[in-house]
């Protein structure tokens, strides 16, 4: 039988039913822990979460209901399955089993393809919610990135027309001309990254359709810099990249042009007016590290424990008061994981923050 990755815990007092139960199961290639209290389980779920816990009923101590309760309290326990083994079939323990998180009882004595098929089934349907809940989050993150990178261009062009609409500029003047050059500008740049978006919403940005390959990295950070050009020139802000043409990595477009995008946006967010961002690349045996340093007012080690330790949503004003929506650090770490990368962080406050992406230099299918 071939080996499983799905790990099921078996809690039962009764030692002979605990090696009868697990002995089937093992027999299908499960990875199996066994624990013969409440108590004992639980110093388990410490260590390693199971996909499923086959829970008997009547027990000294802490019987399974309350085992049930407390599990489904935890944040991290409360979405692994519980199917009861019990030899109690009355209807006021069913609906407690049910009230208490449980999702299927067996009753004892158990036929060997029931359980098996029940183990299978609740596997699988506990799988899907899952993935169910990951699309839904995954759509919850797009939302925000949409809203996060139109949202300075469209102001851009908003500024404009109003710039235009106030009469005081002569359309035979150069400084009409060159609003209208980069009002067109802008509108073309924010059309490509809406069309780049909406193709992004139609994937649902899952990991197993991005479409990762050999790229310029160069290329997609100039399309980043583009877009946070004009808040950056708001506050006289540098932005200087040193981003060499012939440098390659191996990552999916889209979400790395996000991820370039925020880590910028955030530079210039909370950079003093006069200041600088330099952006650099060099490679090492396996990653392309593309470096982002600004001169900004840097990380305490406070917001930086609740940002990339505690995953707060924090969020705080930029140095222009500038506003943030705090998901921006989550989608960062989210996307170059997706993308089989790393992400270091140094920061001193007062002194800047320097923000270094590893991407994967090429497949590993590659010579």
């Amino acid at each position: 039988m071939p080996r499983s990755d799905k790990y099921l815990l078996i809690i039962d007092d009764n030692l002979k039913n605990l090696q009868v139960t697990a002995t089937m199961l093992r027999d299908e290639g499960y990875l199996i822990s066994l624990a013969q209290s409440g108590k004992d389980a639980l110093t388990l779920l410490d260590q390693l979460i199971p996909d499923l816990i086959l829970l008997d009923i009547m027990m000294p101590e802490m019987d399974g209901f309350e085992f049930c309760r407390i599990i489904k309290k935890n944040e991290k326990l409360k979405e692994i399955p519980v199917i009861f083994l019990t030899a109690r079939t009355q209807t006021e323990d069913l609906a407690e089993g049910f009230n208490a998180g449980g999702v299927d009882y067996i009753t004892k004595p158990f036929n060997r393809e029931e359980l098996l098929i029940r183990v299978r089934n609740h596997i699988e349907l506990a799988a899907s919610r899952k993935k169910i809940m990951e699309v839904n989050l995954s759509r919850d993150k797009l939302y925000s990135v949409i809203a996060h990178d139109i949202k300075s261009p469209f102001s851009n062009i908003i500024m404009m027309i109003n710039a235009i609409a106030s009469g005081h500029l002569n359309p035979a003047d150069d400084d009409f001309r060159e609003i209208m050059a980069t009002l067109e500008k802008t509108a073309v740049e924010t059309n490509t990254l809406l069309n780049n978006l909406l193709e992004f919403t139609r994937v649902q940005i899952s990991a197993s359709l991005l479409n990762p390959k050999q790229l310029p990295v160069n290329t997609v950070m100039q399309e980043a810099i583009m877009l946070l050009k004009s808040n950056a020139d708001r506050k006289n802000i540098t932005i200087t990249s040193e981003v060499h043409d012939d440098i390659t990595g191996y990552f999916d477009e889209i979400t790395i042009g996000a991820v370039f995008r925020n880590i910028i946006s955030n530079a210039v967010k909370f950079t003093h007016e006069d200041g600088s961002i330099n952006i650099s690349a060099e490679t090492d045996t396996d990653y392309v590290l593309v470096k982002f340093r600004d001169s900004g007012v840097g990380i305490s080690e406070d917001v930086f424990r609740r940002i990339f330790i505690n995953n707060e949503n924090y969020t705080s004003l930029g140095t222009g008061r500038e506003k943030g929506s705090g998901l921006g650090h989550h989608l960062i770490k989210d996307f170059i994981n997706r993308n089989n990368g790393k992400l270091e962080i140094k920061s001193v406050p007062g002194s800047g923050t320097e923000v270094i992406v590893y991407l994967p230099l090429m497949t590993t299918e590659q010579p």
